[in-house]
């Protein structure tokens, strides 16, 4: 697995102009839904009603035994529910209003604080006709400056609500995007990296991923080396290949694999306290990285320079990603072996092919040769019959190097993601065919076994080279799409087309196989191949309309 390190420079980006934010608050404000501003803001009042109510009851029944007459009672009732009206009363409609407007700006996610702010002003205008009706205030003086008294608070409240969910709602998108980022990393820089640029914060300066080298009593790590690491800065510590041990670094014996470990460095003993600040680091998150089996797969650790560590909610953050990593960093486990295997298959059928078919026929050209060469100058029959069968064995040896070769995984694949493989070839083709030609992808990348990958790219290949030999198309476009549980590749062009046979594409695929077979992959072999890995071949056409070439492989398929 490569060992990477990347660093992160901060680059700053100039703040929009006024007139733009002055535009982005009105639009906010056309968006935002009457309904879920009228009736929470009511709901405030009426919520605040009942808590201040059921106060002063509380009050009353503790004033009620304490006094015998009814008299003291019910003045010291009618004091009190004065002194909680004009007292609690505000308290609490100011945290009732923070809870509502969170709740309604968590929910609804846009224009956040237009629903906090006018939330708030609802609240206090109802507060205000609330006041005039109990105290008997004619409506009439509301409508001066005294109902603007009544707006400032319950704005504050609403104002603070709509803050607080925003920042909830920002923590969410990064970790959406974190995981979309990290469902797609093809390598261990990739995850590190996914997870520094939307996840560290200020105080973090390091986040490193670690494979475990070795590992001691319930498979805690006693030996890590470091994969790949994001840094905020340049550290020439953070090094792929560092390695850490329990025995300076005892905090790895400690490690469980149901939870994290936060540590600090002032904490520790002086030898592993040296080992992490020479890294940089007064505290560090480390996060045990477990599959839902219980193997681990490996480490991630995040430092700080702070000695205080992180804060609750960024830990959080972390650990709540760290689930996926393990996930993902499995797979790519897996998807290494996987090419391993295949390349050590391809090169025992290499040896085979060359033993069986290219070494004997080098023989008998080296064979025709040395009889050509005693047959000079005496007998031109006998050289010339040499020469042509050494000439006729080089050519069928040259065929047989070719077949030899297109079965090879291609180099293109060993050095980028099926995807990005096909987009190269599409570029590619389209440069040497002078075919406008484009590539898209849907869906979520999911690894596949290389024996798809191969069939994959071969069936681009094959398919793009029957456009340009016989399409006449102007334009072609490539998509891979994945879609959950099937990948399928369409190569569609605006050629010419043709008739298929009995009006069915499988047909038409056959008969058009013959023109492509000689050409290197070929449709039969297409075919063949798509078949051993349970997939389907489709091809649709009709004479002006142009073809389209449709393979469907399910993701989980191994060659049979």
């Amino acid at each position: 697995m490569m060992h990477t390190m990347t660093q992160e420079t901060a680059v700053a980006t100039p703040a929009p102009p006024h007139s733009h934010r002055l535009k982005t608050w009105l639009a906010e404000l056309r968006d935002v839904k009457w309904p879920w501003v009228t009736f929470p803001g009511l709901a405030i009042v009426l919520i605040n009603v009942v808590v201040i109510g059921t106060i002063i009851s509380i009050y009353a029944s503790i004033v009620s035994i304490d006094l015998q007459s009814p008299e003291q009672t019910a003045e010291a009732v009618s004091s009190g529910a004065v002194v909680i009206g004009t007292y609690a009363s505000p308290v609490s409609q100011f945290f009732i209003t923070i809870l509502i407007s969170f709740w309604v700006c968590k929910r609804q996610g846009t224009a956040v604080f237009w629903y906090g702010l006018l939330i708030g002003i609802v609240s206090g205008i109802a507060t205000a006709f609330q006041v005039a009706l109990f105290a008997g205030v004619p409506l009439h003086f509301l409508f001066d400056f005294t109902l603007l008294t009544f707006l400032p608070v319950p704005m504050l409240a609403g104002w603070l609500g709509a803050r607080r969910s925003q920042k909830v709602l920002a923590g969410q998108q990064r970790l959406y995007l974190t995981s979309q980022a990290i469902a797609q990393a093809p390598t261990p820089n990739a995850i590190v990296n996914a997870i520094g640029t939307h996840l560290a914060t200020a105080n973090v300066n390091q986040i490193g991923l670690w494979e475990i080298l070795l590992q001691g009593d319930g498979g805690r790590p006693t030996a890590v080396s470091l994969l790949a690491a994001w840094t905020a800065k340049q550290d020439e510590s953070w090094q792929p290949g560092l390695q850490l041990t329990a025995d300076t670094t005892h905090s790895l014996t400690r490690l469980s694999p149901e939870s994290s470990l936060q540590i600090k460095a002032i904490e520790l003993p002086d030898t592993e306290k040296r080992s992490w600040e020479a890294l940089g680091a007064r505290s560090a998150l480390l996060i045990p990285l477990v599959t839902p089996t219980g193997s681990w797969v490996g480490l991630l650790t995040v430092t700080s320079p702070a000695s205080g560590g992180l804060s609750r909610s960024s830990e959080q953050d972390f650990v709540t990603i760290a689930a996926q990593v393990a996930l993902v960093l499995d797979n790519l486990r897996l998807v290494a072996q996987a090419k391993e295997t295949a390349v050590l298959r391809e090169r025992q059928r290499m040896a085979r092919e060359i033993h069986d078919t290219l070494a004997q026929g080098f023989t008998s050209i080296v064979m025709h040769l040395e009889a050509a060469e005693q047959a000079l100058p005496d007998d031109p029959n006998t050289l010339t019959r040499h020469i042509t069968q050494a000439k006729s064995t080089a050519r069928d040896n040259l065929t047989q190097a070719r077949r030899v070769v297109e079965d090879l995984r291609p180099e293109v694949l060993e050095s980028a993601p099926l995807f990005q493989a096909i987009e190269r070839v599409v570029e590619r083709w389209a440069q040497h065919s002078g075919i406008l030609a484009t590539f898209k992808m849907t869906g979520q990348v999911q690894p596949l076994h290389p024996e798809v990958e191969v069939t994959l790219l071969r069936a681009t290949q094959e398919a793009l080279a029957n456009v340009r030999k016989h399409a006449q198309a102007s334009e072609t476009q490539v998509t891979l799409s994945y879609l959950g549980d099937v990948v399928i590749l369409d190569v569609q062009d605006d050629g010419r087309g043709f008739a298929a046979e009995n009006g069915q594409a499988g047909t038409a695929a056959s008969a058009h196989s013959g023109q492509a077979v000689s050409g290197g992959f070929g449709l039969v072999a297409m075919r063949q191949r798509i078949d051993e890995l349970a997939g389907e071949l489709v091809i649709e056409s009709d004479p002006a309309e142009g073809t389209t070439l449709m393979v469907s492989i399910p993701t989980g398929a191994q060659p049979q």
